[in-house]
């Protein structure tokens, strides 16, 4: 599999992470994860010196743009950028169908808890305690059976677009962990990360790098 890069320059590069592969290495080292392939391709091309840091991460089945710092001087700039939020992140998905507003916010505090049945981590909504979880949702496009919806999460918690969603009784086809709708089918996850906005902290351009929707996800759409 080679990667598409979306951009790059001097300082960054951003890359197209496919659905199903963990944005980074997990517990199993025999697993494949995006980072470590992306880097692995990259020192074929380019030789071994080639550098590349990885700052946030994807969902394993979020498909979608992530960016990665190419040199140390860009590390500690693109780290702030996340950490103060400076990073416009844009979500699309494909949910449940339900009478929305045209566009509107979700402002909670989330906290993690492990599921016995999954034996794994998720979030819910919180009244005390928890970390402050902000989404502004926008209705794109309505389908016979589910919506279009465009994210754009201000805070960065774990899942917190899908359980935000899934509370709002809006579960994304293909949630494995929150509620969703089971038919029709969804082959993964519906969650792609659209585009990232910044200015660029060297050049101070406006920044808007954007990926495709993926074969997998059109094709889905039409059967909603």
């Amino acid at each position: 599999m080679i990667f598409k890069i979306l951009f790059e320059d001097e300082y960054f590069l951003a890359a197209e992470k496919p659905a199903g592969l963990p944005s980074q290495p997990t517990v199993d080292k025999r697993r494949p994860d995006f980072f470590t392939l992306l880097k692995k391709q990259l020192t074929e091309e380019r030789g071994n010196s080639f550098y590349l840091a990885l700052h946030h991460r994807l969902d394993r089945d979020t498909s979608g743009v992530m960016i990665f710092a190419k040199n140390k001087i860009a590390n500690e700039p693109l780290a702030e950028m996340f950490k103060k939020h400076l990073i416009q992140k844009t979500y699309l998905c494909l949910t449940q169908f339900r009478k929305t507003p045209e566009s509107w916010d979700v402002q909670n505090h989330l906290a993690e808890t492990r599921d016995p049945v999954l034996k794994k981590m998720k979030m819910h909504s919180v009244r005390s305690g928890g970390d402050k979880a902000q989404t502004l949702f926008r209705r794109l496009e309505v389908y016979k059976k589910g919506l279009l919806i465009e994210a754009k999460p201000l805070t960065g918690r774990m899942h917190q677009i899908r359980v935000h969603l899934a509370e709002e009784g809006l579960g994304i086809y293909g949630d494995d962990i929150y509620p969703s709708p089971k038919a029709p089918q969804a082959p993964r996850l519906m969650l792609h990360a659209l585009r990232l906005e910044f200015t660029h902290p060297f050049t101070q351009q406006a920044m808007n790098i954007e990926c495709p929707v993926p074969r997998d996800m059109e094709e889905f759409k039409k059967s909603l």
